[in-house]
């Protein structure tokens, strides 16, 4: 039983995602994270979502159960995080879990102590809000117990990231994540404010600087329609000579490409040397506002940056919006890796859309104290009567001593 379901939950930051995946899908504007000694002692999510009937106790932790979909066909369309019915089934095979809910249409909440079959062996009434318990995460496994015990720095910094994809894609909702030290000190470990605009999450995440070094992506269709040879001319002007990621499309491509059905929201670092960053920890994507980790499009936007600014790593965030059929999402249990249909078409306008972005932006460098017209400037040289003055004033000097 263990075995597939270990490969549903791999870590915490996985079992933290299937948690708030749940709370944004009920419709929650508020999300709590509350984790003791870094998810080592505990992990608690709550939120103000609808709740679950009562009768729908015994099905919720059930493996496979799902109220998502009901035909085969219902996987083009589906427009939730969670939709298999596993995530809290595998919680319940690795861990220590209980539920607090209460639903909308109920005076008086449940506390459900799950067994790690996911059936119910315990119920009681409570006075608390919708939310989900977990301890001794990794328990039923002692070899992962240990190694998330001595890995647990790790597994924490990676929690926060993806949990930042969230912060930062989910709007309306506000998000706190806080962590309570075996000491009981409590830190909150990041927030947002329930903004409906990303650059706002941007800010409530990595601060006011982050947002005044990245600008907007320009769609790819800002001049109207595009035209083969136009597009060949500008992505070959821009292109490597062992580039061949997006230099080899046909008419056909260009027709399919003006006739595609997405649009792209995102924001890039400034190809200002000092205004990118180290390393590429600030890169989120998402397709429909669900993270995922697209190497392609990744790689087609670090080479297209570092065209222009060789030296650092940009800031990314990039959300593709198309049809829900145009997706599959049903190929990993984390359902970070999709399939997306007309890759290359996307690649095409990508590409496009950072060259527009990039193209009126001058190669500067922002110094501080100078600037290179100073740096450039030849001194002044010395006045004949500014060196008599100098020559009075030593005499007077060595009269005095």
């Amino acid at each position: 039983m263990y075995l597939f379901q270990a490969e549903v939950v791999l870590s915490l930051a996985v079992a933290v995602k299937e948690l708030v995946e749940n709370s944004i899908d009920a419709g929650a504007t508020l999300v709590e994270i509350k984790m003791k000694d870094q998810g080592l002692q505990g992990v608690e999510v709550s939120d103000n979502g609808s709740g679950v009937v009562e009768a729908n106790l015994e099905a919720m932790t059930a493996k496979y159960h799902t109220s998502k979909i009901r035909e085969f066909v219902d996987l083009l369309g589906v427009e939730t995080f969670g939709f298999r019915g596993e995530a809290l089934s595998s919680l319940c095979a690795l861990s220590d879990m209980a539920i607090q809910t209460r639903h909308q249409s109920t005076d008086v909440g449940l506390k459900v102590e799950l067994d790690h079959d996911g059936k119910i062996k315990k119920r009681s009434p409570c006075a608390r809000a919708v939310g989900t318990t977990l301890t001794n995460l990794f328990s039923t496994l002692p070899v992962r117990r240990r190694d998330f015990t001595r890995n647990i720095k790790k597994e924490f910094a990676k929690m926060c990231q993806i949990l930042q994809a969230y912060c930062l894609v989910t709007k309306g909702v506000r998000i706190i994540c806080s962590n309570q030290t075996p000491k009981g000190a409590k830190t909150v470990v990041l927030q947002t404010h329930g903004a409906q605009d990303v650059l706002a999450n941007i800010s409530a995440i990595f601060g006011a600087r982050q947002v005044a070094d990245i600008v907007p992506l320009k769609s790819p269709f800002e001049k109207g329609q595009l035209s083969e040879v136009g597009l060949w001319a500008e992505l070959e002007s821009s292109a490597d000579a062992d580039d061949t990621t997006c230099t080899q499309f046909s008419a056909e491509d260009v027709e399919r490409l003006n006739q595609a059905d997405f649009r792209l929201e995102g924001y890039i670092s400034s190809c200002r040397h000092g205004e990118g960053r180290s390393s590429r920890d600030r890169q989120f994507f998402f397709v429909n506002a669900r993270p995922c980790d697209p190497k392609n499009i990744a790689k087609v936007i670090n080479e297209t940056y570092h065209r222009y600014n060789v030296q650092q790593q940009p800031f990314i965030y990039l959300n593709i919006i198309t049809a829900r059929s145009d997706v599959d999402v049903n190929l990993t249990p984390d359902k970070r890796q999709l399939l997306l249909n007309n890759e290359r078409i996307l690649l095409l306008a990508l590409k496009k859309s950072l060259l527009e972005t990039f193209g009126q932006t001058p190669s500067t460098f922002q110094m501080q104290n100078t600037t290179i017209v100073s740096m450039l400037e030849p001194r002044p040289k010395p006045q004949p009567e500014d060196a008599s003055k100098a020559s009075e004033e030593k005499d007077e000097e060595e009269d005095v001593l």
